[in-house]
């Protein structure tokens, strides 16, 4: 999966830089989240980001898409390969990333070859095993990707056939895992937010989790919340993940918290499926929220299942509000029609996948939970440090009694 051509500038291993997680360290005001934010993640994340444009750069050249000299549009390619059109959204993210990252270059409409030059796929992926080696992982899925992609863009398979085959859900166990540097910062920041949300002096505090997985959420927020946690309950409405997720969910909860397991589909009404309206203090989503195909049904469906003065909790990526570049981690998920396939709004849901803050402000205000809190401030971090594309959001009603 490489490509390498004379006087450009190979820098493999340049990131991340000691100065730049200075700025990334500085730019986090808040000190409890800043120290959730540690080098290994950051060097584990940017050797991440550029795997992915290797296998981006990689699959490009297996179909024959890489662009001539004078250049190719999305859709000139899209007629030549005879791709259905549908499958357009992914081939789209992997021109305008590799763009971004000077791999490609671009004029008007037009992809060009760039000046960057493109690492290859197994020195990259050593390197983030060496890094965090619970990540690896990343760098199996990216390859599975890359083996299916030929059949995904002739139409022969879809993106959960390919990914989501019986032989690939062990690569997911192991991927949505606090195991996972990638993954887990999600599950801490999280988790953190929810310890804001406590009661200080005790008492009730009834937490239901949407989209649980495999678990890796409710492990970090019952271990870290311990006792101050009364009730979770732990939903999932997919199979093979709910039975590891409701195990993970038990064992990591305090002797004094009571575990509730259950199905549940988020996007068909939720009291129907079990959840009373006003019952929860918190309902809580890791990774999830973002491929409702109707946000705003979901959102409305959790703040209907809040206490009076309750909150949802969405922890993410959150891609910055004044950025329109790709985040690299939707590589893998711009395969899926679950995650393209969603009800878009000009303010409250401009693009499929991940949502900006200001996004999920207009999302959540819409439904009566208009004081919200990006912690950390993903927008202002990103002034300093552009590549910044995780928070957890905190969205309550502005009169809380």
């Amino acid at each position: 999966m490489s490509e390498r051509t004379e006087n450009r500038d190979v820098r493999p291993g340049r990131h991340p830089r000691a100065a730049e997680f200075t700025t990334l360290r500085a730019a986090i005001a808040d000190e409890r989240v800043r120290d959730l934010f540690t080098f290994e993640f950051l060097a584990a994340n940017e050797t991440f980001a550029r795997l992915v444009d290797t296998t981006a750069h990689g699959i490009l050249a297996s179909i024959g898409a890489l662009p001539p000299a004078n250049g190719v549009t999305v859709q000139q390619v899209r007629r030549q390969l005879s791709i259905p059109w549908r499958r357009t959204v992914p081939l789209r993210f992997m021109y305008e990333r590799l763009a971004d990252t000077g791999v490609l270059a671009r004029r008007g409409e037009h992809y060009l070859p760039g000046a960057a030059v493109v690492e290859e796929f197994d020195t990259v992926a050593a390197e983030l095993a060496a890094r965090a080696p619970g990540a690896e992982v990343a760098a199996e899925i990216l390859r599975t990707l890359a083996d299916g992609a030929d059949r995904y863009f002739r139409g022969e398979a879809s993106g959960d056939e390919i990914l989501f085959a019986p032989d690939a859900l062990p690569l997911w166990l192991r991927y949505f895992s606090n195991d996972n540097l990638l993954y887990a910062i999600n599950n801490t920041v999280g988790a953190e937010a929810l310890s804001r949300l406590a009661p200080v002096s005790g008492g009730d505090f009834a937490i239901l989790e949407i989209g649980g997985g495999c678990g890796s959420a409710a492990e970090q927020a019952l271990r870290s919340l311990g006792s101050a946690v009364s009730h979770y309950r732990f939903t999932e409405v997919a199979e093979t993940f709910a039975r590891h997720g409701e195990r993970a969910a038990k064992a990591a909860a305090s002797a004094s918290t009571t575990v509730e397991s259950a199905r549940l589909d988020m996007t068909v009404p939720w009291a129907a499926q079990g959840v009373e309206p006003g019952t929860f203090d918190v309902v809580y989503s890791v990774n999830c929220f973002h491929v409702a195909p109707d946000l705003d049904f979901v959102v409305t469906e959790a703040a209907r299942a809040l206490k009076p003065g309750g909150a949802v909790v969405v922890s993410e990526c959150v891609r910055p509000t004044k950025l329109a570049r790709p985040i690299h981690a939707e590589l893998i998920f711009d395969f899926l029609d679950s995650f393209t396939d969603v009800v878009t709004d000009p303010v409250r849901r401009p693009t499929h996948g991940f949502l900006t803050p200001a996004a999920w402000r207009a999302t959540f205000e819409a439904v009566g939970l208009g004081d919200v809190t990006i912690l950390p401030d993903v927008d202002g971090v990103a002034e300093h440090y552009p590549d910044f594309v995780v928070g957890a959001v905190i969205a309550r009603p502005e009169d809380r009694g």
